[in-house]
């Protein structure tokens, strides 16, 4: 029997013991019909009163959410039915849904969108976000770090995605670091084009809060929903001062995240809030002056009931204590519910839920926010189409996946490819009295952010990846300094622990990393480093390309010239500032492609960064991709695969929908056909060989088989 897609319900039989009556089209035998469901409602006397479908591959969570969003009048009746075989789905072989009475209040949160309010096949749109505002007559909140990312928001400064965020009536929003990016006085004017409150409780400049402007008292709000009154109080982590432009945040003051949680707290309590949320942009990082775990052990005497974070673009949803800690990943893949009751004593009660691209092919997006998206993105996406070029590889970069970075933990050809550029503006650029000198180049992993698929280049794509406005600045450095910095963008401490690179298994190659922006990739030099060493004594060897040099790493008179940005070189420090990171990136392709009328063909990786822990030659590990739209396929099926462009250069075997693939040491792309998009595996970061690292749920790349 073909499994089948929902149709038009045609009739339905009020009674608790009948069969739904449907109308439904064929599809294809390899649907599967977990992922569709229909909801069922009645009333006290058993009686079905309506029927609701729901599509896509949710958790039982997220099913429970759209039960309970739908009719939460009738929810505690309702029963979901899975279709069965015979595509009858019986009263007696629902489930009955478990949904407490209807919360009190519900907060919809997102942290780290980096631009993403468009909506795609896998970002949850701000349109859709907003219809859903009002069907749960929710808050909505934000944790910071939206105004900066995708073409849309760095072309514009942000003011177009505060003009999103107007539309879909956010409620709240705490300053994230990057909303410093286009520099102080900048980020006033998105203040003050917000309609709702921007706010940071110990960010200060002299005396004042920082945020604080006419109604905005700069640190809190308290809202009332359904006659409970919620606190939020926002902070931003201490280490801005270090992940935007120095001079964007010059003057400004970002206090203990602690203390002014506990004055927070003890203020909005005092202010009558019966429920208190702490809307932060600090993350799990090591590399934090405070974690949203941390806050939540020294807060959990305290009144607090949850923290909404952000910033390290994890997927978090836990609890210390009685305190509920969420983070909804990055890009807008997630939107996280959180549901509040208060008892009658005064306890609160917190469930949160994440909620996944699926859960929003069930809501209809909101018209008024999707004109403004389309308007905003109107004018712009014709410049932004512009085509620069054909890259026949995939340049990596950013978090691929949203999850892990690897630009952070090892070299990439895109990080290469920045470097060799920025080489390229530096030799226009040096004083003539240098003109003879070396030249390497150093960008820091967190620089870049995005990737550009193989195929087409556009304009779009590489200021999505730099969206930073950077500017190339050249200063003249010796290899004593070099060694230095380089040695600390790889691993260094903070707080008395280790970060960066900390370890490699000597067995499978995997590098334990905090996934620091500070990891180097570079330019005119290659360096080989021990993971396992101490740090300050990781650096083994760093030489020279053009003459293979090795570079004395006690020399501190021999002259080199040393070709970054803003960010790396300061004002101070440089000898000369070249254009724009985005447009000497796009010259210098324009360079290798002789003005697009040849591809562009960078290997996934040039051998520049090599680690010394354990001798690679030979070694094999077995990468996992997997498959959609494969149920066809029977376990131990051969596949030929593309490997770093060659066609039918390995075979992978299919198990249970996964396609396991032998491949040598090091990172690969992959893919099926000459026209796909490739896939990213590496055992050094653990892309496509973990499903699961530490506290974050990978899963393995996916490709799609035509059959």
């Amino acid at each position: 029997m073909k499994k089948l897609l929902f149709g038009k319900i045609l009739a339905v039989t009020l009674s608790a013991s009948t069969v739904f009556s449907l109308t439904l089209p064929a599809v294809a035998d390899n649907e599967k019909a977990a992922t569709f469901h229909l909801a069922a409602y009645y009333n006290d006397s058993n009686t079905l009163l309506s029927v609701k479908e729901i599509r896509g591959s949710l958790s039982s969570d997220e099913v429970d959410a759209l039960v309970d969003i739908y009719e939460p009048e009738n929810a505690k009746k309702a029963k979901v039915f899975d279709w069965t075989e015979n595509l009858e789905p019986q009263n007696d072989s629902g489930r009955t849904v478990d949904i407490a009475d209807e919360p009190e209040v519900v907060i919809l949160h997102t942290n780290d969108m980096h631009g993403a309010l468009a909506g795609t096949s896998s970002v949850i749109g701000s349109d859709s976000v907003a219809a859903l505002k009002q069907l749960d007559n929710a808050i909505l909140a934000d944790a910071g770090d939206a105004v900066q990312g995708v073409a849309l928001a760095s072309q514009s400064k942000g003011e177009s995605i505060i003009k999103i965020m107007n539309a879909a009536k956010y409620d709240v929003m705490a300053a994230g670091n990057h909303e410093f990016d286009y520099g102080l006085d900048h980020f006033k004017e998105l203040r003050d084009l917000a309609n709702f409150p921007i706010i940071s409780a110990n960010t200060y400049k002299g005396d004042a809060l920082l945020c604080a402007d006419g109604d905005n008292n700069g640190e809190n709000v308290i809202i009332e929903k359904n006659g409970v009154k919620v606190g939020i109080f926002a902070l931003t982590t201490q280490n801005t001062i270090t992940s935007t432009k120095p001079e964007n945040v010059a003057g400004i003051d970002f206090k203990d995240e602690v203390t002014a949680a506990q004055e927070q707290v003890q203020k909005l309590d005092e202010e009558g809030a019966d429920v208190i949320i702490a809307l932060t942009h600090m993350g799990e990082t090591e590399e934090g002056a405070c974690t949203s775990k941390r806050l939540a052990e020294e807060l959990k005497d305290t009144e607090l009931d949850a923290i909404i974070d952000g910033h390290t673009h994890h997927v978090v949803n836990e609890k210390v204590g009685d305190i509920t800690i969420t983070q909804t990943g990055t890009g807008s893949v997630n939107v996280g519910r959180m549901a509040i009751d208060v008892a009658d004593d005064g306890t609160v009660s917190v469930k949160e839920t994440m909620l996944s691209r699926a859960f929003f092919n069930n809501i209809t997006p909101d018209a008024e926010v999707t004109k403004t998206i389309t308007d905003e993105s109107a004018e712009l996406n014709k410049t932004l189409a512009q085509e620069i070029g054909e890259t026949k590889n995939t340049l990596w970069g950013g978090s691929i996946r949203g999850l892990i970075t690897e630009g952070r933990v090892g070299e990439t050809n895109f990080g290469s490819l920045i470097c060799d550029a920025m080489i390229d503006e530096a030799k226009n650029i040096v004083p003539e009295e240098d003109k003879n000198l070396p030249i390497v180049a150093i960008e820091n992993g967190g620089g870049y952010r995005a990737s550009v698929p193989n195929g087409k280049i556009t304009l779009g794509s590489i200021i999505d990846a730099l969206p930073f406005a950077n500017n190339v600045r050249i200063m003249e450095t010796t290899p004593k300094q070099l060694y230095t910095a380089l040695e600390g963008y790889i691993s260094s401490e903070k707080n008395g622990k280790a970060i960066g690179v900390t370890a490699q298994d000597p067995e499978t190659g995997f590098l334990t990393a905090s996934y620091e922006g500070s990891f180097p990739q570079i330019g005119g030099m290659r360096i080989s480093y021990n993971p396992n060493n101490s740090v300050g004594e990781k650096l083994e060897l760093v030489s020279l390309i053009g003459g293979n040099t090795d570079l004395d790493k006690d020399d501190d008179t021999t002259k080199l010239i040393l070709a970054s940005h803003d960010y790396i070189i300061g004002a101070e420090d440089m000898i000369a500032e070249g254009s724009g990171l985005v447009e000497v990136v796009i010259a210098y392709i324009n360079s290798l492609t002789e003005n697009g009328t040849k591809p562009l063909e960078i290997p996934v990786t040039l051998g520049r960064i090599t680690t010394t822990a354990h001798n690679w030659e030979g070694y094999v590990y077995t990468a996992h991709i997997t498959l959609t739209n494969a149920a066809s396929l029977t376990d131990g099926s051969e596949i030929s695969v593309y490997v770093d462009g060659e066609k039918d250069a390995a075979k992978g075997k299919v198990n249970n929908g996964v396609l396991d693939i032998e491949l040598p040491d090091g990172p690969h792309a992959i893919k099926l056909y000459e026209d796909q998009h490739e896939a990213y595996v590496n055992n050094y970061s653990g892309n496509g060989v973990l499903d699961v690292y530490g506290d974050l749920t990978l899963g393995y790349p996916e490709l799609e088989y035509r059959g």
